[in-house]
């Protein structure tokens, strides 16, 4: 009856008439209530390991990724002097005090980390005009690089149009 949406006649309700519910917790359980519509709410985790399982597998913080910065990307693969596939990696990030930079980086997997080095730095500047330039620059340079080692390369251009919902929502959102 109660999932036809009618009313049930016959039930007799006597216990907890002159008791009040607690307002958060019937809140709480009602909007948790499948049949109502509601989501399954969260449960706190216990820090109790299972029997086995006495070491965690994993670090108990996690590091912030240094790539939270970047509004673009690109990432080319080609090949270096001894004919090892190498992966280029430019992009746009926006740094403290509004400047913008550009970087590029041979096979960054290889590093212990995801940072920008300063010897990455192609451009640091406030105009995120001139660094579009700067990075487009630097990416036709590699895509004419490759071409010119006969490999064919899609790499669209560095635009505006990419990097500003990122930046809006960087802006309204903090």
């Amino acid at each position: 009856m109660l999932l036809r949406c009618e009313p049930i006649l016959d039930v007799l309700v006597r216990e907890d008439l002159v008791e009040r519910a607690a307002t958060l917790v019937l809140a709480d359980h009602v909007a948790g209530n499948m049949l109502l519509g509601g989501v399954p709410l969260e449960e706190e985790r216990e820090e109790i390991l299972e029997d086995g399982h006495e070491t965690r597998l994993y670090p108990g913080y996690m590091k912030r990724s240094s790539r939270e910065g970047r509004y673009a990307e690109r990432a080319l693969v080609g090949v270096d002097d001894a004919g090892q596939e190498e992966r280029i990696v430019l992009w746009i990030e926006r740094r403290t005090e509004g400047v913008w930079a550009v970087a590029r980086a041979v096979n960054p997997q290889l590093r212990e980390s995801d940072e920008t080095r300063p010897d990455d730095l192609i451009f640091e500047g406030y105009e995120l005009g001139d660094a579009l330039e700067r990075a487009n620059e630097a990416l036709e340079d590699d895509v004419v690089v490759l071409e010119g080692d006969g490999r064919e390369v899609d790499a669209r251009p560095f635009t505006r149009k990419e990097v500003l919902p990122l930046l809006e929502r960087w802006f309204f959102n903090r």
